[in-house]
């Protein structure tokens, strides 16, 4: 059945072909079933997990389908990124596909339909018991990217079970510079007196990108820890080009995800997990396209993972096949459980 959808989607263009996705796991009937063992279980920053494998953010852009990646057997879903109001994004075409290398560049530009539509797909959610990440960010035209992740925070808070600050997408303009120390501190500052007086505190991420030098690397470490931030996403998509891509991926603008970022991931992640030694919450993400590799970010210290380049290029059977691997890697290691394997590589 992949094999099947997934040659039929190729007909399309990535955006055309993602949109599909959607609509056909949004009314479609589920057939797969999720694959669950007991040494997936992880509880973390209070949430308690299936099993460590989420969807990233920048598939489900508007919170349609959250339920239905459960099903098929994610164990958390991270909807966005949402913005204010609603945006196009940047012009068309602005997604490509890579299919021998399992990679994607896209220059989306945070499309989406805007919080108030977002928000009431989370009606939805009575009988969805997975944590839902919910990723945000600016509209590009705003005058302060600050008083929008604000307003934000406020909007989606109670719908939320943990929620990621955005701001390291590289297709919206001057957003990285909020990685910047001084810039990076009048937002979690911003942040953290918006939230203090909620009456259930609850766990906030920062996506960071996997693009800058290890000094910038420690500032964000420092501010996290000074400000008691719940942990951080790594990594974003890359500007970077390796040299072994072909020319056309070399020449094409945008933010580059699948198997080629994986290994420039990592190293971000084993960088800040030696620094941290698990004082924070890491959750890897770039380049997964099975149990071995979401094993591998696990062991360097990742307490959760996501993916999502390697869903669209192989189909939703994925999600258990990686369950099930990560059960054997567990066993083989001699573990009783996925927990025990944090940081196990470090």
């Amino acid at each position: 059945m992949d094999k099947i959808l997934i040659n039929l989607l190729r007909q399309f263009n990535p955006e055309t072909a993602h949109n599909i996705s959607i609509k056909l796991l949004k009314h479609a009937p589920i057939l797969i079933k999720a694959y669950k063992d007991k040494s997936l279980e992880l509880d973390i920053a209070g949430l308690k997990f299936a099993n460590p494998i989420g969807m990233a953010a920048g598939f489900d852009k508007n919170a349609e389908v959250f339920n239905s990646l459960a099903k098929i057997g994610f164990g958390f879903v991270e909807c966005g990124t949402v913005t204010p109001k609603p945006q196009f994004g940047n012009p068309k075409p602005r997604v490509f596909r890579y299919i021998e290398d399992e990679a994607i560049i896209n220059r989306l530009g945070f499309n989406n339909k805007g919080v108030n539509n977002f928000l009431s797909n989370l009606v939805n959610r009575n009988n969805f018991y997975s944590p839902l990440g919910i990723n945000i960010g600016p509209n590009k035209d705003s005058k302060n990217f600050v008083d929008d992740y604000i307003n934000l925070i406020n909007h989606v808070y109670e719908y939320a079970d943990y929620i990621t600050i955005n701001i390291s997408s590289p297709n919206t303009e001057n957003l990285r510079k909020l990685q910047n120390k001084n810039e990076l501190e009048e937002l979690i500052k911003s942040i953290v007196s918006s939230i203090k007086d909620k009456d259930k505190q609850k766990p906030i991420f920062i996506k960071i990108n996997p693009d800058e030098n290890i000094e910038s690397y420690k500032d964000i470490i420092d501010l996290v820890n000074k400000y008691s931030i719940a942990g951080l996403v790594i990594s974003n998509t890359t500007i970077q080009r390796d040299r072994n891509l072909t020319n056309e991926m070399q020449n094409e603008t945008g933010g580059l995800s699948g198997k080629p970022l994986f290994n420039q991931a990592n190293k971000i992640l084993e960088l800040i997990y030696r620094e941290t030694q698990g004082s924070i919450i890491l959750i890897g993400v770039g380049g997964v396209s099975s149990g071995h590799d979401a094993y591998q970010k696990i062991k360097l210290g990742a307490s959760l993972v996501q993916l999502y380049s390697a869903f669209a290029f192989q189909g939703p059977s994925l999600i258990n096949r990686i369950n099930k691997e990560l059960v054997q890697l567990v066993k083989k290691d001699g573990f009783n459980s996925i927990s025990e394997a944090i940081g196990s590589g470090v």
